[in-house]
């Protein structure tokens, strides 16, 4: 399979999964399936060589994605994932040829919390090149996500505000995520 056939059938993936937590939120298998289908697929391929002192520097600094999904796909270990119920970076399982799927800043926006954003980072190896591929789905770039409304009621009060992937690129220009900045921060209410 080539990379534009790659990136064909990561989207179909995208918009299945998608449809299927839409439809166990109670909103629908196609709430978002037309603003995610003309909305935008980022690919990214990242090259993480080896580094000679792993414990002095980061691949990738901790963050979340600005998306309804991300879809992975890596040859080694390196991910980690922060575990909010202990504080601590747990090392993802090397498993080859599986593909990874990470909630987004869109999806946690969406679901009024029920869904919560991923927080990773990636750890460099002392012996070994880490490539990942990974495709960001969202909608486009001056659409608003906001919180279905259908999950905010009396008891569960809005907790997010919109936002478009245009606000979110605005808050990188001003803000480094080095520093521990997060854009869903500012979401919540």
């Amino acid at each position: 399979m080539n990379m534009g056939e790659y990136t064909v059938e990561v989207k179909k993936l995208a918009m299945e999964i998608m449809g299927a937590i839409t439809e166990g939120l109670g909103i629908g298998p196609t709430y978002l399936s037309g603003k995610l289908d003309e909305g935008m697929q980022v690919m990214t391929v990242n090259c993480y060589p080896p580094c000679a002192d792993p414990g002095i520097a980061l691949g990738l600094p901790p963050h979340s994605d600005y998306t309804c999904l991300t879809i992975l796909l890596q040859n080694s270990s390196g991910l980690e994932i922060m575990d909010n119920e202990v504080g601590a970076w747990r090392a993802v399982p090397d498993l080859h040829s599986v593909l990874q799927v990470h909630v987004g800043d869109h999806l946690e926006v969406l679901s009024n919390g029920l869904y919560k954003s991923v927080v990773h980072r990636v750890a460099l190896k002392r012996d070994k090149t880490r490539i990942s591929i990974a495709s960001l789905h969202s909608m486009g770039m001056d659409e608003k996500m906001e919180t279905a409304k259908e999950l905010v009621d009396e008891h569960h009060l809005k907790g997010y505000k919109e936002s478009s992937f245009r606000d979110f690129l605005n808050f990188l220009s001003k803000n480094d995520i080095a520093e521990g900045r997060s854009f869903i921060q500012t979401l919540r209410i």
